[in-house]
């Protein structure tokens, strides 16, 4: 605690976190956690995972201020008091109809926008400018950005309170696709649970229908996620995903968690970690107490 309030800000929602809860407590969740080339199963507690500390706290023209308050007042409190979220808690995925299509692009948005990971990317991007290290073609207003955050020290975090506080419906709203699945597989996530999984012009895994398409992913609970598809037609659909689309969704949970700057924990609680940990190059070095170590393979000269 700092004068009366939390220290440890957590960037994804414990709310969230607890639909994959271990079956006999609660309060863990089943895990796989990465200490560089070295990753570990085991079990850990919802509240010590996914924060950062301090991490909302700043200081404007000498006033100390947070945006930890007002991200639980103004939007975690209401998603989770919402008739969206209360269906996903009840385990009624099944039943999330057009009605849930913005409150769920909005919830999956905003997990996005004030995660770690996106305030590290701003802050390693403003590096890279000020080296002279990006593009050449920047547009005129991504320049312009790049310069507004390099002329203070304050500037990137400042525009990572911004994200994080957005409550506004973006333009595009009206034109996504939401794609409700339901999975006959256990699911996985991690403490960055929007997964990105399609960017026009890159061939996806998930075949030509996405390789033009900008395509999120949110797992929803252990059984259940969502693609959300920017750019159009509107739609939105509820149905079961094939199990090898479901453990293509799992294992780009992992390749996440390899390349990220910040992903230290990856929730996972199903039968295929072991091959699925070989198929990305790791090998089984020993159990431990409470799981197991893996370590990436060497690559072969």
């Amino acid at each position: 605690m700092t004068g009366g309030r939390p220290k440890r800000h957590h960037y994804v929602p414990q709310f969230y976190l607890r639909r994959f809860a271990c079956q006999d407590d609660p309060n863990k969740v089943r895990i796989l956690e990465r200490h560089g080339d070295v990753l570990v199963t085991g079990r850990k507690s919802i509240n010590r995972i996914g924060y950062e500390d301090s991490m909302h706290d700043f200081v404007d023209n000498g006033v100390a201020g947070s945006i930890e308050g007002p991200i639980n007042r103004v939007i975690e409190t209401p998603f989770f008091n919402s008739a969206t979220w209360q269906k996903i808690a009840d385990g009624a995925c099944a039943s999330l109809d057009e009605t849930d299509k913005i409150p769920i692009y909005g919830f999956a948005r905003h997990l996005q926008r004030r995660n770690l990971e996106t305030l590290r990317f701003i802050e390693a991007e403003s590096a890279r400018f000020k080296a002279g290290a990006l593009d050449a073609d920047l547009s005129t207003e991504e320049r312009e950005m790049h310069e507004w955050i390099a002329a203070s020290a304050d500037n990137a975090h400042v525009l990572f309170r911004e994200g994080a506080m957005d409550t506004t419906i973006p333009d595009d709203a009206a034109v996504i696709n939401v794609m409700v699945c339901q999975s006959p597989i256990p699911l996985r996530t991690s403490t960055n649970p929007t997964l990105m999984v399609s960017v026009p012009g890159r061939q996806s895994v998930f075949g030509t229908f996405f390789n033009n398409l900008r395509t999120w992913w949110l797992t929803l609970d252990s059984h259940c996620g969502v693609f959300i598809i920017a750019g159009g037609p509107p739609r939105f659909t509820n149905s079961t995903m094939p199990a090898d689309a479901a453990r293509m969704i799992n294992r780009q949970y992992l390749v996440q968690q390899g390349n990220s700057l910040t992903v230290r924990y990856m929730i996972c609680d199903d039968p295929d970690l072991d091959d699925d940990l070989e198929w990305a190059g790791y090998r089984f070095e020993r159990r431990t107490t409470h799981g197991a170590r893996w370590r990436k393979a060497e690559a072969k000269a």
